[in-house]
C-alpha cells in the first residue's frame, strides 16, 4: 500500500513540475496594455523610437514568478527523488552474529536465521546446518524485533549489514545487543540459548 501510494505521488509532482514549467513560459500580462496599445496607434513611428530612445526611458523589470515557480518545481522533484527512489531498503533475511550482554553478567554471541521476507517471517536458532524456529521478527522501516522463547530483541539498523538495540524477558532481565550479517554457510554455533533469553545459572525458568 505505501509503496503504491509513493508511486501516485511521485507522478504527481512530476505533472505538477511539468505545469509550472509551462506557466512560467507563457507571457506575462502588461498591466494597462489596452491604453498603451491605444496610445501607441495615435503617435507616428519616428516619435515613437525617439522617446525609447530618450536616456530617460526605463524598461520593465521582469517578473521574478517564473523563476520562483521553477525553483520550487525543482526542490519538489528532489523531495520526491530523497523518499521514494533513493530510500534504503533493510533486508533482515539471511543468518546474523548476534552478540548480547544481560544486566545479571549473562553474555555471549549466537548466530541467528530470519526466514521469510523484508517484513516479517520466523526468527531460527542456528547450529552448523540446521535451524530451528524460536520465535517470529518483524521489520518496519529501519526498526527490528524478534523474539527467542521467553525473550524480546528491539531495535533498528544503523546500516544494511548492522544492527543494535535493547532486549528484555519476561523475568525482567534487560540488556544490549548488536548484530552483523554473516553469510548463509554453514556456522558453528557457540552461543548458549538460555543464555540468549537472559537466564543465568542462578535463575531458574
Amino acid at each position: 500500500m505505501i509503496k503504491k501510494q509513493q508511486k501516485w505521488i511521485a507522478l504527481l509532482v512530476t505533472l505538477t513540475f511539468i505545469g509550472l514549467l509551462q506557466v512560467s513560459t507563457m507571457p506575462v500580462a502588461a498591466a494597462g496594455a489596452p491604453d498603451q496599445v491605444a496610445a501607441a496607434s495615435t503617435e507616428q513611428a519616428p516619435s515613437f523610437i525617439e522617446e525609447e530612445g530618450d536616456p530617460g526611458y526605463q524598461p520593465k523589470k521582469k517578473s521574478i514568478v517564473p523563476v520562483v515557480l521553477i525553483g520550487l518545481g525543482v526542490a519538489a522533484v528532489a523531495a520526491v527523488l530523497i523518499l521514494v527512489v533513493f530510500k534504503t531498503k533493510y533486508d533482515i533475511t539471511g543468518r546474523w552474529s548476534v552478540s548480547y550482554r544481560w544486566a545479571n553478567g549473562t553474555s555471549g554471541t549466537f548466530t541467528m536465521e530470519f526466514v521469510g521476507d523484508k517484513k516479517s517471517g520466523d526468527a531460527k536458532w542456528v547450529i552448523g546446518n540446521n535451524s530451528a524456529k524460536v520465535g517470529e521478527y518483524t521489520v518496519d522501516g529501519k526498526k527490528a524485533t524478534w523474539n527467542i522463547l521467553i525473550a524480546t530483541y528491539t531495535g533498528e539498523f544503523t546500516d544494511k549489514t548492522h544492527m543494535e538495540g535493547n532486549m528484555s524477558n519476561t523475568l525482567s532481565e534487560s540488556g544490549t545487543w548488536t548484530a552483523v550479517q554473516t553469510a548463509a554457510a554453514a556456522t558453528d554455533n557457540q552461543g548458549d540459548l538460555q543464555g540468549a533469553q537472559g537466564i543465568s545459572p542462578r535463575v531458574k525458568k
